[in-house]
């Protein structure tokens, strides 16, 4: 296979996976807390110089869009959002996972879980119970989660060095190899859920400007094994 069949089939491939991002995206763009990713490309084996140029692309990476989402009221107490950056924790069998709030609940035992039960930690690591008798419960900007009898627990929103880092696991879930940090502008808003950052109108905008360059990859592999075929053809007449 000749230099520029290897060309145009190398953006295809970066080009499909960009496709399949683009997809997710606009999967989750109702989806509470996401964040949209990007494809980051780069150019490999460049060769040549001036109009005979030529370069291999790929795709070296996914990078996520720290934007926060719109925060929208829902009335339901135990919905929490972040306003500005941060994490809840949450524990999980395989250690503590982190996500930008969601849509709680109180479990039979007491505790603030999310939709899977996986409980809510505190500022100590340790789940947050509710007294039996006491589960309408007020949580303020700073974290504090009071009840009819004063204060209960503080939740408090967590942060990394690399946010990029951290890879996203599902139900809006992520897990992070560095120790968090304190947030330090994060504040919690109750009743309230932090809404998808993701802008359908740029990915399809996008999506379109893909499926293009991916048409024209294929004209410029469909040009190429043309001339190919014209020049075995003429190579055998001349042989004949």
């Amino acid at each position: 296979m000749d230099t520029t069949s290897y060309l145009a089939l190398s953006r295809q491939v970066v080009l499909h996976r960009h496709m399949a991002t683009l997809a997710n995206n606009l999967a989750n763009a109702t989806t509470t807390g996401y964040r949209a990713e990007h494809t980051l490309f780069d150019q490999v084996l460049d060769r040549g110089a001036g109009n005979n140029a030529a370069a291999f692309v790929r795709d070296v990476a996914l990078v996520r869009d720290l934007t926060p989402g719109a925060v929208a009221p829902t009335g339901n107490p135990l919905d929490l959002a972040i306003d500005g950056p941060g994490y809840l924790t949450f524990a999980t069998p395989d250690g503590p996972r982190y996500a930008r709030g969601g849509h709680l609940a109180v479990d039979a035992s007491g505790q603030i879980v999310d939709p899977a039960g996986r409980p809510l930690l505190d500022d100590g690591g340790s789940p947050i119970v509710l007294p039996a008798d006491d589960q309408q419960i007020s949580i303020a900007a700073d974290g504090t989660v009071s009840g009819r009898s004063g204060p209960l627990a503080r939740i408090a929103a967590v942060t990394f060095a690399n946010e990029q880092a951290m890879e996203r696991i599902g139900d809006g879930l992520y897990r992070a190899a560095e120790a968090p940090l304190p947030s330090g502008g994060g504040r919690i808003v109750q009743g309230a859920l932090e809404g998808s950052n993701v802008q359908p109108v740029l990915e399809l905008t996008t999506m379109l400007e893909t499926v293009r360059a991916f048409e024209g990859a294929q004209r410029l592999l469909d040009t190429q094994h043309e001339l190919d075929r014209a020049t075995n053809d003429r190579m055998i007449r001349v042989g004949s």
